[in-house]
């Protein structure tokens, strides 16, 4: 039986390193399944108490324009699971849309998705492309990603016409437009130090959806909580 401050240094710490149930319990000098017990209750715990927060930030961010960019998160292989391979990354993943500020603050994280799945599609099924509309409709603060977003209405870089180069205008707001998305992928390394996000995900994939919640939570908390 750990005490609750050190039950939550070791769920933290497992997320933060991505450690396995057994390595945690021969750190803490526990069991596997009390491990698992306390990951079970505390990251719960741990979205309940910084949800506030996560939702406070999310909605500051709707004054500005934002940016969008997907990560595909390894998991591995999964007998049970089909279109985890993402054939630009070359591995087994969950696809992540991720929404960020322009100074490359984290603003939003959608549902997971197959790994396999494109940007553009995984950007509507995540829930993302919903919650922001109002920024990438007509009249809105603005929404912009790469070319992998290209029919959602947001806004991306021009693509060149067949036959024929780019205009230099059009080459200028290229550039500008990804000098903007650096911001964006600063946000998703600052999210990938989870190296639950970063190096395979060990647990059940149906348990995914919930970490990832806590994590993105975690990550928002150590930008914008107390110091």
């Amino acid at each position: 039986m750990l005490s609750l401050y050190t039950a939550l240094v070791m769920v933290l710490f497992g997320l933060r390193q991505n450690m396995a149930s057994d390595v945690l319990a021969e750190i803490f000098g526990c069991g596997s399944t009390t491990v698992e017990r306390y990951q079970d209750e505390l990251e719960i715990l741990i979205d309940m108490v910084l949800t506030p927060l996560y939702e406070q930030v999310r909605e500051r961010t709707r004054r500005d324009a934002v940016l969008v960019d997907g990560l595909v998160a390894p998991v591995g292989e999964r007998d049970d699971s089909d279109g985890l391979f993402s054939n630009k990354k070359k591995y087994c993943g969950q696809n992540v849309q991720v929404v960020a500020t322009l100074s490359g603050r984290l603003a939003d994280v959608g549902d997971p998705c197959p790994g396999g799945m494109h940007d553009s599609r995984a950007f509507g099924e995540s829930g993302i492309a919903e919650r922001w509309a109002a920024h990438y409709q007509p009249g809105g603060m603005g929404m912009a990603g790469d070319k992998g977003y290209q029919g959602t209405g947001i806004r991306i870089p021009h693509k060149k016409p067949p036959g024929r180069e780019l205009t230099d205008v059009r080459k200028r707001c290229n550039t500008a437009l990804n000098r903007l998305r650096a911001a964006v992928e600063r946000a998703i390394a600052h999210l990938k130090h989870w190296k639950v996000l970063r190096t395979g995900f060990r647990r059940s994939l149906e348990e995914f959806p919930a970490v990832l919640r806590t994590v993105t939570k975690l990550e928002t908390f150590r930008v914008y909580g107390p110091s």
